[in-house]
């Protein structure tokens, strides 16, 4: 008996799946399997599309519900949460989608839409350290907030439209610092490359002095005293918008 509803499970499950090539459960009537089919369809369908306006936007109503589709057939998702579904689409998309060469930075775009879904369901409280007037920024150490994340992109997806869709990679890193903010706000703030290392730097332990003794040796360019002068102001911004805590 085990056996048989295993088996009847997992033909129910590929049915869904891939309608078109997979034969009907066995005992199950095909209007009651069309019920469940297109009840999945659409749930995956609703939730892509509310997570993935832009690149919805990209494609035809014939090529996004195949795409939706071919997420369906191609992805395994390792999670029973409907929530966690967005985030499933892109490891499919990094990983079972084939791709074309017009639009390349899909898996990019979707990341990035995908960021204030998952910063909105965090569950991470918000905080602030309380900075202390007398004591220098610069030589305390810090951790970044779990509702402070540092993304960069080789594709500039905040800029892709329908009528925009770069297939050649940006000349310079696109990093862009997302955070949730204190009203619960998701807010997007784009980084040059040095405030985006400086921040990756000292997240991860460095002390802003040390922070700022890389930078110099790595942008020769620019002064000591105007990389620290400009790394101070970042910090403190950073404290002051809970994006940096003081450990």
């Amino acid at each position: 008996m085990a056996e048989s509803f295993t088996t009847t499970q997992q033909q129910f499950a590929s049915y869904i799946r891939d309608p078109e090539n997979t034969a009907l459960p066995k005992g199950i009537e095909q209007r009651r399997m069309a019920i469940y089919r297109d009840l999945f369809f659409n749930n995956f369908d609703s939730t892509l599309s509310t997570a993935f306006p832009v690149i919805k936007q990209l494609h035809s109503p014939d090529e996004w519900q195949t795409l939706v589709r071919d997420f369906m057939i191609q992805h395994r998702c390792q999670t029973p949460l409907f929530v966690e579904i967005s985030k499933e689409f892109i490891s499919y998309l990094k990983t079972e989608w084939q791709g074309d060469k017009e639009r390349p930075f899909m898996p990019e775009l979707a990341h990035y839409e995908w960021v204030e879904l998952g910063l909105n369901i965090a569950e991470a409280e918000w905080s602030l350290s309380q900075i202390d007037q007398n004591v220098d920024l610069m030589t305390l150490a810090y951790s970044a907030s779990p509702l402070a994340w540092l993304c960069i992109y080789e594709y500039p997806v905040q800029l892709i439209t329908t009528d925009f869709q770069p297939t050649d990679k940006a000349e310079q890193p696109v990093c862009m610092m997302v955070y949730r903010d204190a009203q619960f706000q998701i807010k997007f703030t784009q980084l040059n490359a040095m405030s985006a290392r400086l921040f990756e730097l000292i997240s991860n332990g460095m002390t802003p002095v040390d922070a700022v003794t890389e930078l110099s040796e790595a942008i020769p360019h620019l002064s000591s005293q105007a990389i620290y002068n400009g790394a101070t102001g970042l910090i403190r911004d950073w404290v002051n918008k809970g994006n940096l805590h003081i450990i």
